[in-house]
């Protein structure tokens, strides 16, 4: 069994990263078909707000429900794939209902003016909460296998640290600040210098016609009383993200501008203590059919000596351009300290049907289908 094949038969969590460009969506999407077809329970969420996923997965919409994929057409009757697009705004309000103890405590906030506005907004949230489904779907034990379709490069290490720096505004005296804005003064000063910085928030809420300042201090006494059960949840969170059970899997094409992007990709992934299990290039040739280990095959029996000369140059000139294509990955490779765990070709075009899913998992799994795992749920 190839490690690619063994993360998806036993893992919990597959995280796709990679910059953009790198067809780290369809490999996501074809990751999930595959392990559907192999009997895995398994949904795939995808953060794009392209909505490229329910393109190659034929589905006319995504939403934060899940959607059932069917699989006949590609020989897996009966296979269980649901598709799921986050709402970063429902999410955060789920979230905080399940949090709170009370239903009067969760509405004190969801009514709050300001959460309303920042819920959907604030930088950080939209990573957090994309987290977050992942954790809930993974609690929910419905699901067997979720397959996670990251950000592009450049958004990704903000998706997978959004736990950290969660705990780390919960923290911070920034926090603080906005309940009261008075503890900017010094913990000896006079009750006038508290007077007058009361007195110039007043006139600033008057000029403005706006009860600003009074609404950041009641926002953040309402989050305040679930400060401490949110700590705690984003504290699994985070710990969901690097557990044994979580596999990270770099999706990668041998384009130098992709290769630096994704270098760069590894090694701010590395910074936070997350490791990539293996590598999957696409739009390459394979090593199998064009490595320098690999002989020459004959030319086709009857043809010219002429012809057979042109089809031997034409070989070695994909087998140099597959030699430029082996350097200009080489580098990354080592940096990421994983194996090529498989190569997918280059396509005449782009996927756009379950059929060519499961063309692409072909290459992703040479051996074919084995149905080996139960369909089952991860909590049962």
């Amino acid at each position: 069994m190839t490690l690619l094949a063994q993360a998806l038969e036993t893992k919990r969590v597959v995280l796709c990263v990679g910059s953009g460009g790198v067809g780290k969506t369809t490999t996501a999407a074809a990751l999930a078909v595959e392990a559907a077809r192999r009997g895995r329970r398994t949904a795939v969420l995808t953060v794009d707000p392209a909505q490229r996923l329910k393109d190659a997965l034929g589905l006319g919409a995504l939403g934060s429900q899940a959607r059932r994929v069917p699989l006949a057409t590609v020989g897996a009757r009966g296979a269980h794939l649901d598709a799921f697009l986050l709402d970063v705004k429902r999410t955060f309000d789920d979230l905080v209902r399940a949090l709170a103890s009370t239903p009067e405590q969760a509405e004190r906030v969801l009514q709050n003016r300001l959460y309303q506005n920042l819920s959907g907004t604030l930088a950080g949230t939209a990573e957090y909460m994309a987290v977050e489904t992942v954790y809930r779907l993974a609690e929910e034990g419905d699901y067997d296998l979720l397959v996670v379709d990251t950000p592009p490069a450049r958004h990704a290490v903000d998706f997978l640290d959004a736990p950290r720096r969660l705990l780390a505004l919960l923290d911070s005296r920034a926090f603080a600040i906005l309940k009261d804005p008075t503890t900017i003064l010094p913990a000896a000063g006079s009750r006038l210098a508290h007077l007058v910085l009361a007195a110039v928030l007043r006139a600033l809420e008057r000029f403005t016609g706006m009860g600003l300042v009074r609404e950041i201090g009641e926002f953040v006494g309402a989050i305040e009383a679930l400060t401490g059960a949110l700590r705690d949840r984003v504290r699994r969170v985070a710990a969901l993200l690097h557990a044994e059970s979580t596999w990270l899997l770099l999706v990668a094409a041998p384009e130098p501008r992709l290769v630096a992007e994704t270098d760069t990709l590894v090694r701010a992934l590395a910074a936070i203590d997350l490791r990539i299990g293996g590598i999957v290039v696409n739009r390459t040739l394979p090593r199998a059919l064009f490595g320098t280990a690999t002989p020459p095959p004959a030319p086709p029996t009857g043809v010219s000596p002429t012809l057979a000369a042109r089809l031997r140059r034409s070989y070695q000139d994909l087998r140099t351009l597959a030699a430029h294509q082996e350097a200009a990955l080489a580098p990354l490779v080592a940096t990421g300290g994983a194996p090529v765990v498989a190569e997918v070709p280059l396509f005449p075009g782009d996927p756009g049907s379950l059929a060519d899913l499961a063309t692409i998992g072909s290459h992703l799994f040479p051996g074919g289908v084995r149905h080996v795992v139960p369909a089952r749920g991860l909590g049962r």
